[in-house]
Order: C-alpha cells, then structure tokens, then sequence
C-alpha cells in the first residue's frame, strides 16, 4: 500500500495560469448564450467548498452555454492537505469542454477537461507537479420543486511528473469516477449545489462538495 504523502502526490493537479480571465470569459458569454427548453440553465459561476480524505479544497467555477450545444467551463481550487498530509498546500486549475443534447425530460451531456496542477510544503522541501485528463457523460433532470438532479461518470487520468527531495517516481493512475449532484434553485439567479464523488481510495477517496452559484 502507497504512503499518503505519495497518494497526494499523483492528486496535486494545477496550473500556474490564473483562471480569471476563463472566468470572465464564461460569465461574458453566458449573458449572450440562450437558455434551454426543459428550463436547465448551464451559464454559472459558483463558490464552494470539497473535502476527501487527502485534501480539502475552496473552489471557484464557471461554465456556460454557447449557442445550441456546445459548454466550456472551468475552476480553480486552492488546496490543503488534510491527516497525514497536513502542511502540503497546492492549487488546480482545469478548463472544461462538452456537449449538451436535450433527451426526454432532461440533458444528455458529454464532458472533456484537463487539469495541471502542484502541492508543495511551506518551505517547497517537497514539491510535486501532475496533470489530469478526463472524459465522461451525465444525464441532468429538473426534479420539482426548484430541485434538479444530475447522474454522471467520468474516467480520470492522472500523470505525476514527480517530486522533489522524496523517492516518489513519476507515473499514471486511471480512475473510474461515478458523480451524484443535487441542486437547488432558490430563484432564476441563486442555487446552491450538493455534489458527491465515489472515487478510488488511491486518489483520496469519496468527494463531497458544497457550492453556492450565481446563474446569468
């Protein structure tokens, strides 16, 4: 069995980018972009919290509808390392990509990101960089109420370039990862969203996440 501070290594993903500018991308085009007939709104930009066994997160998101189909998104969360890997603070930033096809009563959704990412000790004695690639397919449904549901599963791969002053060699983990999410609209503008992520233990295990958003 691996140690922690080697799991965390191959879940450090970011990039030195800021994501701001994605962001103001997303909420511009997100004013413009038309909404959808089965009343699901894609055009967010949101705040919130994740937490694992390995990391807690405080995130920033964003995604929007262009035209008929086509999504981009992306988010940029600031990381903590949590237990035995206390003391390892990192960011990640992923840009997202995908496709929306009404079916039935909701969307059929096909999604694409890459993610690069570091995590490192306060004073970088340890230090470690990786990137991410993922793809998969959801089915989001509005429930009632200002409930709406989404079902998702994604296959993740994560590539570890390697750290420093630690024998961790580089390498590649792929993950099969299942996302349930619960949102609720307060109005057309606030919601907030419940998400869960039943994950390997090797990349931190189940993820529960916690945002508040803000719908153009």
């Amino acid at each position: 069995m691996l140690a922690p501070l080697q799991r965390l290594g191959l879940l450090g993903l970011a990039m030195k980018h800021t994501p701001i500018l994605l962001l103001t991308l997303v909420a511009a085009s997100a004013s413009a972009a038309p909404g959808t007939g089965n009343e699901l709104n894609y055009n967010r930009i949101g705040v919130g919290y994740e937490s694992n066994d390995l990391l807690k997160s405080f995130v920033v998101s964003g995604e929007a509808k262009l035209g008929e189909y086509v999504l981009v998104g992306g988010s940029f969360s600031d990381v903590s390392g949590k237990g035995d890997n206390d003391g390892y603070d990192g960011n990640i930033v992923r840009f997202g990509i995908g496709a929306v096809f009404t079916a039935g009563p909701g969307d059929l959704i096909f999604r694409a990101s890459y993610g690069q990412g570091n995590i490192a000790t306060a004073d970088f004695d340890s230090a470690g960089v990786a990137d991410e690639r993922s793809y998969g397919l959801s089915y989001r449904a509005v429930i009632g109420a200002g409930f709406e549901g989404e079902l998702g599963y994604s296959r993740v791969r994560t590539r570890m370039a390697g750290y420093n002053n630690v024998d961790i060699a580089a390498g590649t983990l792929s993950d099969n990862v299942f996302k349930v999410t619960l949102r609720h609209n307060f109005s057309k503008n606030l919601d907030i969203r419940l998400t869960y992520l039943f994950q390997d233990d090797f990349i931190g295990g189940d993820t529960f996440g916690l945002s508040a958003g803000y719908s153009f």
